[in-house]
């Protein structure tokens, strides 16, 4: 989407608010130059005795107080309708970005850092909501003010119309130079904002490390660099908005000073009167209203433009035309409980300088059957956790290598084929929110959601159940952000829970239990067959006690498979799996 149709798009959204704030905008323009037209008759009604003029000074007094009134509804009613789409624009806009971020692929991640996306989503939203909304108000006031008010002065007198243009010409053309060099400093400002709400965002994550290293000043110093950067862009902004902006409303008293200067000269020639001198004095202060507030639009349209061209920036990001279909419910119920063929599977992660041509994976081959048992055995750095992310699409992968029932899930959109698939990873994300509500998160979204009673069953099976007792408030203890509250272990046994508690056909399980000892990831992983009785499991772990009892086992060495079999079979066949399984048994019987 270019940057016109951005604008008329999200413009459109609120058309109708918009058609209405327009005629209120222009009612209350008009009714602001006529009020000045009843002033002057009633000041020049001043000097007469006569009834008739009594009566009609009265009459325009009356109309004008009137007319202020009905002004006054109006303008209401005009700042209603057109601030209020800056509002429901950026509800708007940050549902789209949230929607398209829910569906960019990981490669879009790695390049915008947490801290930029947050930057964007609260500064370059703010600058688009002020865009659609004191934006819009404020440039239609201007285009009625300075085309309306002109028109009625140049009925009065068209020489001192003319003469009282001269300074705002002027001004205008210093005004330019000024906005153009805004535009470049607010585009920069915006770019170091992103700079430092990442850079925080990432201390703010290593905060345990920066007190236990003792990095604090180093820290500070960093962050400070980059304030400074910004301050000295703000600076340079304030410093052409304290010169140029103003120039505007210079202009306008410098006209007011022609007026007066010039209008006592014609009252002496008789070719103004006193009404139409203070009508006109009047215009000249409408003026100034609109003047001033073109320094404001001014740096609003830049900063929205800006802003937009920040927010284009994630909307116009590609993604795959299949995540963006969905199979229908038969379909789905078809592929249920199906068996999973990785053929041939080979990856290389992109954009590796050191080696780029270097294969983590090497065609990897295997089978799950419905309700099979798989695990994967593994040393660190044998290719285990891109094997995963291969598995659950996190990837970008090439057609022609995973299979789900037959059907290729490259061309299945993730959000269907995670409908199938869940998997456990060893680092899990916990919301700052209650045990129980972390287990819950995401049961909502399925077709049963889960009562107390089965949060309550998959925390046993999990064997936190123990841990969670001895809390004050049971499972309605807040973990903290990212599950600070929580021990390695805690962390990894609710992310259990929390898998457990939905049916799904494939549970991946990626190292999860590195963080207990060997006979609670017994028990956890009795307790867990016993759940999932009909769906199939794939254990993946540098430990051989993890995978004892699974149906078969595949060992992973540099992304390829060397050996594969049942536990009795790899022990008489592989010697990485036999020596591995005396050295963790050894490991397991030393007393700590």
């Amino acid at each position: 989407m270019t940057k016109s149709k951005f604008i008329i798009h999200y413009l459109l959204l609120n058309k109708y608010s918009y058609l209405c704030a327009i005629v209120c905008i222009f009612v209350v323009n008009y009714l602001q130059v006529e009020i000045p037209r009843y002033i002057q008759l009633a000041v020049d009604l001043l000097n007469e005795s006569s009834a008739e003029s009594k009566e009609g000074l009265l009459g325009n007094v009356q109309w004008v107080i009137i007319l202020s009134v009905i002004m006054v509804v109006i303008r209401i009613l005009s700042r209603m309708f057109s601030l209020n789409p800056g509002r429901i624009t950026e509800a708007a806009l940050k549902n789209d970005i949230f929607h398209r971020l829910n569906r960019l692929p990981s490669s879009f991640h790695e390049q915008y850092a947490s801290g930029k996306l947050i930057s964007i989503i609260n500064n370059d939203l703010s600058g688009i909501r002020l865009f659609y909304g004191i934006g819009f108000l404020q440039l239609f006031n201007i285009l009625f003010a300075l085309s309306l008010t002109p028109i009625w002065m140049w009925r009065i007198s068209p020489e001192l119309t003319m003469y009282s243009a001269i300074p705002i010409v002027i001004a205008s053309i210093i005004f330019w130079f000024g906005f153009r060099k805004l535009r470049a400093l607010h585009a920069q400002r915006l770019i170091r904002l992103q700079n430092l709400s990442e850079q925080l965002m990432n201390y703010l994550s290593g905060i345990d490390l920066i007190k236990n290293q003792q990095m604090g000043e180093w820290v500070t110093n960093e962050v400070n660099q980059v304030n400074a950067r910004l301050f000295d862009c703000t600076m340079r902004i304030a410093k052409i908005q304290t010169f140029f902006m103003p120039i505007l409303d210079y202009a306008n008293h410098f006209m007011k000073v022609l007026i007066l200067g010039l209008g006592g000269y014609y009252l002496l020639e008789s070719k103004l009167s006193i009404g139409e001198i203070t009508a006109f004095l009047s215009y000249s202060v409408l003026l100034a209203l609109p003047l001033m507030h073109l320094g404001r639009i001014a740096t609003v349209y830049q900063m929205g433009m800006i802003s937009i061209d920040s927010v284009q920036s994630i909307l116009n990001k590609e993604v795959r035309s299949t995540d963006m279909l969905r199979m229908s419910e038969d379909e789905k119920l078809s592929l249920q409980k199906s068996t999973l063929l990785v053929k041939n599977l080979s990856y290389r992660y992109p954009n590796v300088k050191d080696k780029p041509n270097e294969m983590v994976l090497k065609n990897i081959s295997f089978t799950i059957e419905a309700g099979e048992k798989v695990g994967v055995l593994g040393s660190i750095g044998s290719g285990k956790s891109t094997l995963v992310n291969c598995l659950n699409h996190h990837l970008s992968l090439t057609s022609g290598n995973i299979f789900w029932g037959g059907k290729d899930i490259t061309q299945m959109s993730r959000k269907d084929w995670r409908s199938y698939v869940r998997t456990i990873t060893q680092d899990p994300f916990l919301f700052s929110d209650t045990i129980f509500e972390n287990v819950k998160f995401g049961a909502k979204q399925q077709a049963q959601s889960a009562d107390d009673l089965d949060v309550n069953q998959v925390l046993k099976l999990s064997q936190l159940s123990e841990d969670i007792q001895r809390f004050v408030a049971g499972d309605q203890t807040l973990v903290g952000e990212k599950g600070i509250m929580l021990s390695g272990g805690q962390k990894q046994r609710l992310s259990i829970a929390r898998a457990l508690l939905t049916p799904s056909d494939l549970i991946i399980m990626d190292n999860v239990l590195s963080a207990v000892d060997y006979e609670t990831e017994r028990i956890i992983l009795k307790g867990v067959f016993n759940r999932i009785q009909g769906q199939s499991l794939l254990v993946v772990s540098h430990r051989v006690s993890a995978l004892e009892y699974m149906d078969k086992i595949l060992v992973l060495e540099h992304g390829e498979i060397i050996a594969r079999g049942t536990h009795t079979q790899l022990l008489d066949s592989s010697a990485y799996y036999r020596e591995t399984w005396e050295l963790q048994q050894h490991e397991s019987e030393t007393p700590t």
